[in-house]
């Protein structure tokens, strides 16, 4: 099988994520760099990127799970409108949220 590099994760968890979804699919992947966070130590999260690869033969396939995943993400969090953009990487967050979920920025404004 051979593997080709699909997406660049800001951090583990979100290839976590994204690997969960491609499995709801039928999509083996396999992940890179996701064991590097020990070696890091206090550096912050969003130093450790982690590579998700998957099989050539299903790469549009998986193209199109990780288009409707950021799809969703650029949709607004909450249905009342409360969500907020982060300044650092314009991911949409719940309003709830003080800090963004993808590069863990501290919310600059208040809505």
């Amino acid at each position: 099988m051979n593997y080709k590099q699909i997406y660049v994760a800001a951090n583990a968890t979100e290839a976590y994520l994204i690997q969960g979804l491609l499995e709801l699919e039928s999509i083996e992947t396999s992940l890179s760099g996701e064991g590097l966070s020990i070696a890091t130590g206090g550096l912050p999260t969003d130093v450790i990127q982690v590579e998700l690869l998957v099989d050539e033969k299903k790469y549009a396939e998986a193209l199109e799970v990780i288009s409707n995943y950021e799809d969703l993400l650029k949709q607004p969090a909450q249905d009342d409108g409360q969500s907020w953009e982060c300044e650092e990487c314009n991911k949409v967050n719940p309003e709830t949220f003080e800090m963004c979920w993808s590069c863990q920025t501290i919310r600059m404004t208040v809505a």
